[in-house]
């Protein structure tokens, strides 16, 4: 995103006030780059002075750190930046909390008090999604080691209470995919707001679509112990689709049903054709919908009034991304309900292709065999219990591993290990992954290696960006075991 499509500037401090984030708009209004500005004090990276004499006062901002309010307002300010000049701008912060309410850094939001009003106000949304790609990127970071050590867990057995280990791995991993499901969605509610949500659509079975959702809504549907009834049309029905995004609308409405129905009630999925279209219904036996609500529960963050205890919070656009993924696939999606108490349905109407399929090649063709070729495998990344585990489940499956937490330590140890697959995190100290994944290149050892982005910014021009430094693959933390495999499987197999 171009400096002139932001409007506003964003700076992310961790918990001792130092910048972990700034964006151009921001490196341009402080007059520190990206680069300069990082791991510096948010008071010398943002200093505010007196308008009349120039000198620095106690930065307001920074306060955020040591106090319990949950915002500043914004605010106008003269910040000195880094050639001496002085620039009006309105500020305004929020700090990032932990699950226990600590304090675990703050979002600051700048904007050049010269700017152009009318197109700040035109450009309203977009600070909130650069936040969304923020608070995606944090949330990610904690997810990678919870997945490795769930990983080690199944492989390693547990020599005390086997029972208890394995409820308590089921109760992370449901908790772990939920999660993930919410930031899929927020990164996926950033792109559309950015224009920016792709497509790849090819003529795709209902039935694995419908398969796909049922694997992304299990945890929850488990959880509360529904009862699913699945009912598809006898002959498979077609669509030209984006089977893992209308995958992940489907999961939204299974997730949604769950969520407005008592636990051990049934949920039915119903498809059928219907005059050159495919119709999918989704029925619960929950709470309802009032007739008002029809329309607004597909409105961004609209919901059926909260339960007193709390039970249907969420982020309310569930539904949205529902309306808008269906959309996109030139269908339509409609709710109805007979009323409060009475359960919910929500219809969807997509285009059917029934054109001839041409034969498939290879179809019934196995996927090359797995390999026990050992690789020598260097992992890079600053969050060490991150690096640590996926050194450890890599090294369970018997390749030879080493982990390291700065771009630096990753030069040097790649010259002293020569490592045939590199898996490189983004924002790291000293060298990030892009640069050094460019020195890499420069080394001989490095012209044989296979380069992977493991990181927590997922966005299309996030994998662009690394395609253009060198990497061969992008993989999204936490990253699934299945696409990790199937990187190693073809690396072993040359």
């Amino acid at each position: 995103m171009t400096p002139a499509s932001i409007g506003d500037g964003v700076i992310v401090t961790d918990a001792a006030g130092r910048v972990t984030f700034l964006n151009q708009v921001a490196a341009e209004l402080t007059g520190h780059s990206a680069a300069a500005g990082l791991h510096r004090p948010l008071s010398e990276v943002l200093p505010i002075v007196n308008e009349t004499d120039g000198e620095v006062v106690v930065d307001p901002l920074a306060r955020l750190l040591n106090v319990a309010n949950d915002a500043a307002p914004e605010q106008p300010c003269v910040v000195l930046r880094a050639d001496g000049t002085r620039l009006r701008i309105d500020a305004s912060a929020a700090p990032m909390r932990l699950a226990d309410a600590t304090v675990s850094g703050s979002v600051v939001i700048l904007r050049s008090r010269g700017s152009d009003r009318a197109g700040a106000a035109a450009r309203e949304g977009e600070p909130r999604d650069d936040f969304f790609a923020i608070l995606a990127h944090e949330l990610r970071n904690p997810l990678a080691p919870i997945r490795n050590a769930l990983q080690i867990m199944q492989i390693v057995q547990d020599d005390g209470d086997g029972a208890t280990t394995s409820a308590a791995r089921v109760i992370i991993e449901r908790q772990l995919k939920h999660l993930t499901r919410l930031i899929d969605d927020l990164l996926d509610m950033s792109r559309m707001a950015q224009g920016r949500f792709e497509l790849h659509k090819e003529r795709t079975s209902l039935g694995d679509i419908i398969q796909l959702a049922l694997a992304y809504a299990r945890p929850q549907l488990e959880g509360k112990q529904h009862k699913l009834q699945v009912e598809l049309a006898a002959k498979d029905l077609y669509l030209c689709a984006d089977a893992a995004h209308l995958g992940h609308a489907f999961a939204n409405l299974l997730h949604n049903a769950s969520k407005y129905s008592a636990a051990g009630t049934p949920i039915r999925v119903a498809a059928s054709a219907e005059e050159g279209q495919i119709v999918v219904r989704v029925i619960d036996q929950g709470v309802g919908i009032p007739p008002d609500m029809f329309e607004r529960v597909f409105d961004l963050y609209g919901q059926v009034d909260r339960a007193e205890d709390g039970t249907h919070d969420g982020l309310g656009i569930g539904l949205t991304l529902v309306k808008r993924i269906v959309e996109l696939h030139g269908g339509s999606v409609t709710a109805a309900s007979a009323g409060r108490g009475l359960g919910s349905e929500f219809i969807v109407r997509l285009p059917r292709d029934e054109s001839v399929a041409e034969p498939e090649m290879a179809h019934g063709a196995a996927a090359p065999p797995a390999t026990a070729r050992r690789l020598r495998i260097l992992v890079a990344d600053d969050n060490r219990d991150a690096a640590h585990t996926l050194a450890m489940l890599l090294s369970l499956e018997g390749h030879e591993v080493r982990a390291v937490h700065d771009g630096v330590e990753a030069l040097a140890a790649g010259d002293a290990f020569a490592p045939q697959l590199v898996l490189l995190d983004i924002g790291m100290p000293l060298l990030d992954g892009y640069e050094t994944a460019r020195q890499i290149q420069d080394r001989p050892w490095g012209k044989q290696a296979h380069l992977v982005a493991l990181t927590g910014w997922g966005q299309e021009a996030d994998r662009r960006k690394a395609m253009a430094a060198g990497f061969r693959d992008h993989l999204v933390k936490p990253a699934e075991p299945e696409a990790l495999k199937a990187v190693i499987d073809r690396i072993a197999a040359v």
